[in-house]
């Protein structure tokens, strides 16, 4: 292994990312191309939920690394995205739930749904990811996710207007991906000018490469959580290469 050349490395780190695109993921694409029901996309909102809750966790593991560390240069963007994410009046998490409510689900009953398979190996692998490595990686397995969902054609815009236009959910429910399509690629792209100041030797580099991949793939599995749950599915997965066939059952929304 040699340290390759700053853009020659944010670009070998972006090949990964397009291994596994994201507006490409079953659940991206098929709210685009209208396959999935109103039904379903509310039993995917819910694993959305179940993720996204878990963010305070994941995030607070970053900014005690970079405290701790004493990284000076990445202070600033961990700081910036942490209280994008989780300061000011309402969080995302509190977006999040605007979906919910449209829908009728309660807070307690969506805390009460059964997490997905790929729910749970999302859950454990970013929260694990941004626990047990450095700050700089830590942003790093968010920042080319974070990149690929937001901008105007990325995966959170073009949910959004599908959902608004298509099948009628409010702009206040589906608020969650206007707010992911303004701020993710801002969150995104300061990452990357990150790894591109900082990963400047062979070993550096190959954590970094580590922790991207490692990223995608968690993320990867946050989606196929929502499809496992929307079809009834527990065992599939989708590779990113391959196209993936799915049945439509009969879905039923949590009640009491």
């Amino acid at each position: 292994m040699v340290v390759i050349p700053p853009d020659a490395f944010v670009e070998e780190l972006w090949q990964v990312a397009r291994g596994l695109w994201m507006p490409d993921h079953p659940w991206f694409k098929g709210i685009v191309e209208h396959r999935w029901t109103r039904e379903q996309i509310i039993l995917g909102e819910i694993q959305h939920y179940l993720r996204v809750r878990t963010n305070p966790i994941f995030f607070g593991y970053i900014v005690t690394n970079v405290a701790s560390e004493r990284n000076y240069d990445l202070m600033d963007v961990v700081m910036e995205n942490f209280m994008e994410e989780l300061g000011g009046e309402r969080t995302h998490v509190d977006i999040m739930l605007q979906f919910l409510e449209e829908a009728g689900i309660t807070r307690e009953q969506a805390d009460r749904a059964d997490p997905a398979p790929g729910t749970l190996a999302a859950i454990e692998m970013i929260r694990s990811g941004c626990q047990n490595r450095t700050a700089l990686e830590g942003v790093s397995l968010l920042a080319y996710v974070e990149a690929m969902h937001g901008g105007p054609d990325g995966a959170a815009a073009r949910v959004f207007k599908e959902l608004v236009g298509h099948y009628g959910f409010s702009k206040r429910a589906a608020a969650t991906y206007e707010l992911h399509a303004e701020q993710d690629t801002g969150h995104g792209d300061r990452q990357i000018a990150m790894i591109h100041k900082l990963a400047r030797d062979e070993g550096t580099q190959d954590k970094v490469r580590r922790a991207v991949r490692l990223g995608c793939e968690a993320f990867n599995f946050e989606w196929d959580g929502h499809v496992q749950a929307m079809t009834g599915q527990r065992d599939v997965y989708w590779s990113g290469k391959t196209p993936l066939v799915l049945r439509h059952p009969e879905v039923r929304l949590p009640r009491d």
